[in-house]
């Protein structure tokens, strides 16, 4: 192989990496403004006997325009910086911002559990009834970025179904 073919092999190489950083950080769940993602139905999960502050923005400097109990059903919508961006799906109309991992969502038995959101995502596994709660850490278009002991932190399709 020659000087100029190695050089084009360095190149190369270092333009896939540069690339595969790019969309590593795309698919960053913390990072997309409110609206980046396919509205979602998750839960609140305060500690016992707890309620989840809702704030006007994501900081714990905003201020709290709500509060959400255990179990409260809300639709996840986007995050930023390790918060959800939500609403929630029964009056009092109440639309703000928490900490995404005061949020989880039940998984059925048989869902693909993925490492990446999309097709560069490679398919790691299906959940089973031990896999069943897990905590949100964010999402990524129709995409969840979702964690437990069991599986680790993963990715599943919301619109996917068992």
């Amino acid at each position: 192989m020659g000087r100029a073919s190695v050089v084009r092999v360095i190149i190369g190489t270092v333009a896939v990496l540069a690339g595969f950083a790019v969309v590593e950080r795309s698919v960053d769940a913390s990072t997309g403004p409110a609206g980046s993602c396919v509205p979602t139905e998750v839960h609140a999960l305060p500690p016992p006997g707890d309620t989840v502050a809702v704030r006007s923005g994501p900081t714990m400097n905003s201020p709290m325009i709500g509060v959400l109990r255990s179990r409260a059903a809300v639709h996840l919508s986007g995050g930023q910086g390790g918060w959800a961006h939500i609403a929630l799906t029964d009056a009092p109309h109440l639309d703000g911002w928490v900490p995404a991992d005061q949020l989880w969502v039940d998984v059925e038995a048989g869902r693909a559990l993925h490492s990446l959101p999309g097709p560069l995502g490679r398919k790691l596994g299906m959940s089973d009834g031990d896999t069943g709660s897990f905590r949100v850490l964010g999402c990524h278009g129709p995409w969840l970025h979702v964690i437990n002991a069991r599986a680790g932190a993963v990715w599943i399709d919301s619109r996917q179904s068992s």
